[in-house]
């Protein structure tokens, strides 16, 4: 096999730009590490950036002479190179990490590292055929879904779900895997073949690790089946990456259909829409709900997101389920509300609130800023109605009020508090609680707090958003009309 056709041609066709940047070279000292800068050397030209970077794990007492081996060739073959040392147990421990989820995440990080440091777009690693195969494998029988059976690709994005040991600093680093389509075996001949000796790591045939236990004994297995193995293997996720792009698209538009608002502390879902949504669809709203407030969360668990669903049908007002990464699902009326566990949701969706407890003065005419949530009030008296505009209007946040039934108190707006009551347009003027009104509206539980409410006096004129006071509505004979509209400043 030629690989260095194979990696010429990964550098020509799949990456020119990124590889003409600069290149960080992963290099561990084994045979495909080693192969892959052996290639590298043979190449007539390579951009003036590239590194070659080694990181002594500390999992063996001798482990530093590996490091002293990659600097005597890097040197040799004319490479610049960084070594750093990192006890890679201490990291597992630390982060309820693998050793080999903690080692690979260590690597990563300092790859990126290096290359954030030189303004370089490409880290070059040495992961092979039989690698591929592994990963599928072990993807497998940890239950992943169509995402993990695909398998690495040969260039990705680093993503914060590879880097949670160290702070995810967003960069355009790609990782590039140039020999993913080589076995292990042609790897093996290459450096026969070119008088290289590679570093033999002992921890690879420790089968206490999953993936040794794989490749020694279920990828033989395999290979006595289906000799063919690899290519198998890589049509296998070729036709699961073009399937999962289809899904994407798919679940992104459900996605904005579906969520009603988020940012980075909560997801909102809109509840009936999602209760019609197919079941594949609502898991992956869930798990792109969990990757939005959880960027660096690496496994998602079927059952605690399955469970996450059936539950969105089941429970009742107020009720919560557990969600993985410290969250939990909130079920109100007409949302899911998804947020870090302990934390309060107290906010309005696209509404304007107040901070509970909260009053603010009115000049009419005039405006006022509602500081804590960008929208402001503005009242002013306007010269013409037009009675039909008034009387149909669809626009819940303008109102008309008839000033001369008010009470002769300034205006303010306020927070909802003990004791509240008011006259609900609409029931012929029957008196009832603020909180018995609030509950037959459906208003979400944890928003009654901060909806504002305009006020003079004690008497409550408009919920904003929701309901005039039947007191304050305006009729053919009124005579001085004041318009109250609430408008979004952000």
């Amino acid at each position: 096999m030629d690989l260095f056709g194979i990696l010429r041609e990964f550098s020509e066709k799949i990456c020119p730009d990124l590889w003409n940047d600069g290149l960080v070279i992963g290099v561990s000292g084994g045979p495909d590490s080693l192969a892959l800068l052996h290639i590298l050397s043979q190449f007539p030209t390579l951009p003036s950036q590239t590194i070659v970077v080694h990181l002594d794990h500390e999992l063996r007492n001798n482990s530093s002479k590996d490091g002293r081996f990659v600097t005597q060739i890097a040197q040799d073959w004319g490479f610049n190179i960084v070594v750093d040392n990192q006890n890679i147990k201490k990291i597992a421990s630390k982060h309820k990490l693998s050793i080999e989820d903690a080692g690979r995440q260590a690597r990563y990080t300092l790859f990126k590292r290096i290359a954030d440091t030189h303004n370089i777009k490409l880290i070059l690693v040495g992961h092979n055929a039989d690698d591929q195969v592994e990963t599928i494998l072990m993807n497998f029988v940890r239950g992943a879904g169509i995402s993990g059976l695909s398998g690495m690709s040969p260039i990705t994005p680093i993503v914060p779900s590879m880097l949670t040991i160290a702070t995810y600093e967003h960069s355009d680093i790609f990782i590039g895997r140039p020999l993913l389509s080589v076995p292990r075996q042609d790897i093996q001949e290459y450096c026969i073949d070119n008088n290289l000796s590679p570093i033999q790591d002992p921890t690879n045939n420790n089968k206490r690790y999953l993936r040794n236990r794989i490749r020694h004994e279920i990828t033989p297995i395999l290979k006595d089946i289906n000799p063919k193995i690899h290519q198998t293997t890589s049509h296998i996720s070729t036709i699961l990456k073009n399937d999962s792009v289809v899904l994407q698209q798919a679940n992104k538009i459900a996605w904005n259909n579906i969520v009603a608002y988020f940012d980075d502390h909560k997801v909102v879902i809109k509840r009936s829409m999602f209760g019609q949504a197919l079941t594949g669809t609502q898991l992956a709203i869930l798990r792109l709900a969990i990757k939005q407030l959880r960027p660096n969360i690496r496994n998602i668990d079927f059952n605690p997101i399955s469970y996450a669903a059936e539950f969105s049908k089941t429970g009742d007002v107020r009720q919560e389920c557990s969600l993985p990464g410290n969250l939990i699902m909130k079920i109100d009326y007409q949302h899911l509300i998804i947020v870090e566990a302990r934390i309060t949701t107290d906010y309005h969706i696209n509404s304007p609130f107040l901070v509970n407890g909260e009053t603010i003065t009115i000049e009419a005419p005039g405006s006022v800023a509602l500081e804590s949530c960008g929208w402001k009030l503005l009242v002013d008296f306007p010269e013409k109605i037009h009675w039909k505009s008034v009387y149909k209007n669809a626009d819940r946040w303008k109102a008309y009020i008839d000033c001369d039934k008010l009470e002769n108190n300034p205006l303010q707006l306020r927070s909802r508090r003990t004791g509240d009551k008011f006259q609900p347009l609409g029931m012929h003027g029957k008196s009832q609680s603020l909180a018995h009104y609030m509950t037959n509206a459906r208003i979400p539980y944890e928003l009654r707090n901060c909806i504002p409410l305009l006020v003079s006096g004690k008497q409550i004129i408009w919920i904003a958003g929701w309901r005039l006071d039947h007191r304050a509505c305006i009729s053919k004979n009124s005579q001085n009309i004041m318009r109250v509209r609430m408008t979004c400043t952000q």
